[in-house]
């Protein structure tokens, strides 16, 4: 293969990377880091239950004043595919859990003295780690315009996913009646430890 050939190719990757970064492609396969990516082999396969009733409700919720309700995607006002992600995140066994990089004002517990000095942070500036469940309720709650002394504010969340479980040798046998059924169910609730970092922001 010759040099120019090669600096062809490169050329035309990297504008195809760059053109899903302008206009923010989200889950770009050219863009994904294969270095993040890895494959668990398993002996069965699971298959969500699609239930469009529960997608259209949304998380269900619990106010502070002890009311009960539901957040959706419109509500949020974020797409059906990121508000899945976001939904989906907060499940048990998750592939979200414990994978998210340090961020500023999200997590800057771990970083150290040059990606502090980059970032801006002061010494004296509050170290946080990042906490899945924290941002949960940041989202939700700035989202809505809710802030922790109010009625409406958001104290507890709650979110359910039901899976079938294959096995791959009935599959391979095609027998799909020998099915387990998975039910995955998440609730977190608010902590008022956390009333500091809400001053401090997420983002």
């Amino acid at each position: 293969m010759s040099k120019r050939t090669i600096t062809l190719i490169l050329v035309a990757y990297l504008t195809v990377v760059w053109v899903a970064v302008i206009f923010r492609i989200d889950y770009f396969p050219l863009t994904w880091v294969p270095m993040y990516s890895g494959y668990k082999p398993s002996e069965t396969i699971s298959v969500k239950v699609f239930d469009k009733d529960k997608e259209k409700k949304g998380f269900k919720v619990t106010y502070r004043d002890g009311s009960t309700g539901y957040v959706s995607s419109k509500d949020l006002n974020i797409t059906k595919p990121h508000f899945r992600r976001l939904y989906n995140d907060l499940l048990p066994d998750s592939t979200m859990v414990e994978t998210a990089p340090s961020k500023h004002k999200e997590g800057n517990i771990e970083l150290g003295m040059i990606n502090r000095w980059i970032r801006g942070l002061a010494e004296d500036k509050p170290r946080f780690a990042v906490d899945r469940e924290w941002g949960m309720f940041w989202t939700l709650n700035k989202t809505l315009g809710h802030e922790p002394s109010d009625p409406k504010f958001i104290i507890r969340i709650e979110a359910d996913q039901q899976n079938r479980v294959y096995r791959k040798e009935d599959l391979l046998r095609q027998d799909v009646g020998n099915v387990q059924i998975d039910n995955r169910r998440a609730l977190i609730e608010w902590r008022d430890e956390w009333l500091p970092r809400w001053e401090h922001g997420m983002f």
